[in-house]
């Protein structure tokens, strides 16, 4: 079982503990209610205050508020942390690392001899990787898994079972798919006449930054001619939609069920609610917010949080709704 001390935890995560007793360790996380003395446990939420003062945690991680309005009145160690959430998620990933079942690379699998793979990484059986593909160290890919001709795998990526990685795409280090990912397939660009639609070649690729996670069953189509981009530090969600040609800037959080239509450009630091609705060709600024189910169908300004369908202003939209609600009521009202 995996222990770690307090020297350890502050040395890690650059938080202060109170009382300091470097020896003391702890075997993992658990909420307030659960943990026991060899427990670290956490106060992220103010609304479960009360709990921190009658909890058998050993330690709690906190802020610097709560941890003055704690100490008396609690027995247990606080982790006091600027941002204790990004506190709980390291430690927590010292508990918590994922464990495969297989090591080393597979007789089944079936790799083409031009295929450059380095010695530390694991294909487990049953992958397909095509001629041309490189693969870095300490990379794991799992069963059923195809890497198309050319394509580039970084250093320490893991592809969960059922990933698809087609032809000319470029994955950087330490990237996370989750099972059922498709990166690269084909573009939705067609050219209709009347007798016909035409198939345009979709003869981009796709870009894939360092540390990005894409969840189950999400999808990010080659380029039409230039290639569809996804930046450092990007998290997608599942069942998410990155049309032909998008690039989507650095740290940003996308949701589940979210569509990107094609060309569009996404700044850095934006954050999608769950089934956004976003139109192609647009221009969506750094650090804006885009709430749940919103329909964006025209360019999002820097820094600001737009809602609705078609969206707008989020305060715009909050009148707009609150409005409507009154006039209701108020229609309500006379009806009766």
């Amino acid at each position: 079982m995996n222990s770690i001390s307090i020297e350890e935890i502050t040395s890690q995560t650059a938080c202060e503990a109170i009382p300091y007793d470097k020896e003391t360790k702890f075997i993992g996380v658990l909420p307030l209610n659960y943990a026991t003395k060899d427990h670290i446990s956490f106060l992220i939420n103010d609304k479960y205050f009360d709990e921190t003062l009658t909890s058998n945690a050993g330690a709690i991680i906190c802020s610097k508020k709560s941890a003055d309005a704690l100490i008396g009145k609690t027995k247990s160690i606080l982790f006091v942390s600027d941002n204790p959430h990004a506190t709980l998620a390291k430690i927590s990933q010292f508990f918590f690392k994922p464990k495969h079942p297989f090591k080393g690379i597979s007789p089944q699998a079936i790799i083409d001899e031009s295929a450059e793979i380095h010695p530390s990484a694991t294909i487990f059986p049953f992958v397909f990787i095509g001629p041309g593909v490189r693969i870095g160290a300490n990379s794991i890919i799992y069963s059923g898994c195809f890497v198309g001709a050319a394509s580039i795998i970084g250093d320490n990526c893991l592809l969960y079972p059922n990933v698809v990685i087609r032809e000319g795409c470029n994955v950087g280090d330490r990237c996370i798919f989750n099972p059922g990912v498709v990166i690269g397939g084909d573009g939705f660009g067609f050219a209709p006449t009347e007798k016909e639609n035409i198939k345009i070649p979709q003869i981009g690729g796709v870009q894939i930054a360092n540390d990005v996670e894409i969840g189950a069953n999400a999808t990010v189509d080659r380029g039409a001619m230039a290639d569809t981009k996804i930046g450092n530090q990007t998290k997608i969600d599942n069942l998410v939609m990155v049309a032909h040609n998008v690039v989507v800037g650095e740290f940003c959080f996308i949701a589940a069920q979210t569509g990107i239509a094609g060309s569009t450009i996404v700044g850095d630091r934006v954050l999608m609610g769950g089934q956004v609705g976003v139109a192609g060709h647009l221009k969506i600024g750094d650090k804006s917010i885009l709430t749940a189910q919103s329909g964006i169908s025209k360019n999002v300004p820097t820094g600001e949080p737009w809602g609705g369908s078609p969206a707008r202003p989020y305060k715009e939209h909050a009148i707009t709704i609150a409005t409507i609600n009154k006039i209701v009521k108020q229609n309500q009202k006379k009806s009766s």
